[in-house]
């Protein structure tokens, strides 16, 4: 099976954007339902791993003219949603006319699908806390693992207000196409652009897989987790810096 890694760089994320531009367009989440003249693309990027790449990607995309919409992940293990850094860059890439939602996760909470109130409580609370971090409004989520918890099967089209990006209706009314584990897992997407077959189509990127140059997809997390460790230790050196203290190495 060939991966396609040489994809997954920041300059052929560009040129991807403009081959999608010649027969699509991009389109709002809330417009999902909406009739259009000529076919369209919702972008969609879950951010598992890496703010700071997502905040790349959108600066390319808004040179591009594009909108898409970046799920927040309150639970990642490579960055920290609540650190001043990275609500800056989560509140630039709002500021670049992109949307904000959700990417829950509730197995973390240990919800399976038959735990209805526990589902909804934790989705409110998440959505309202990410609103009030960024000052955003939030009108979708997307599952983070959806086979953990039987949540591939919850078909609603919405929860508390909010979009479902795993909804029936999405599955039955839009292409998707999707870079989960660092490769293409369904088709390549260069592939789906050029022949353009579907009107509608969800296109689902994680940031972290988009580096500068080619890499292995263990490669790209292992970048993630050593440029999270750098930032702390710098951070730890200057503080104690500014707070006079002694630093030993």
């Amino acid at each position: 099976m060939d991966y396609y890694y040489q994809d997954f760089t920041e300059s052929n994320y560009r040129r991807l954007l403009k081959i999608a531009k010649k027969s699509y367009s991009f389109i709002n989440v809330k417009d999902y339902r909406s009739e259009f003249d000529g076919k369209v693309i919702i972008n969609r990027h879950d951010i598992d791993g890496s703010v700071h790449r997502a905040a790349k990607l959108a600066a390319i995309e808004r040179e591009e003219g594009v909108e898409s919409v970046y799920f927040v992940y309150l639970h990642s293990t490579l960055y920290n949603t609540f650190e001043k850094d990275i609500v800056e860059l989560l509140k630039e890439i709002a500021g670049n006319g992109h949307e904000i939602g959700l990417h829950y996760e509730p197995w973390f909470y240990g919800i399976d699908e038959d735990k209805r109130d526990e589902f909804e409580r934790y989705l409110i609370y998440e959505q309202q806390t990410i609103e009030t971090l960024l000052d955003v409004r939030i009108s979708a989520f997307s599952f983070h693992n959806p086979d953990r918890g039987g949540w591939t099967s919850f078909g609603n089209e919405t929860a508390c207000g909010l979009i479902n990006m795993y909804s029936d209706y999405f599955k039955e009314n839009y292409g998707y196409c999707s870079d989960s584990d660092g490769h293409w897992r369904y088709r390549r997407l260069e592939d789906v652009l050029i022949k353009a077959e579907e009107d509608k189509l969800q296109i689902l990127t994680h940031p972290a897989w988009w580096t500068p140059d080619v890499l292995k997809p263990r490669d790209r997390v292992q970048r993630c987790a050593e440029g999270r460790m750098k930032s702390s230790m710098r951070k730890h050196d200057e503080n104690m810096q500014t707070m006079g203290r002694v630093n030993e190495k």
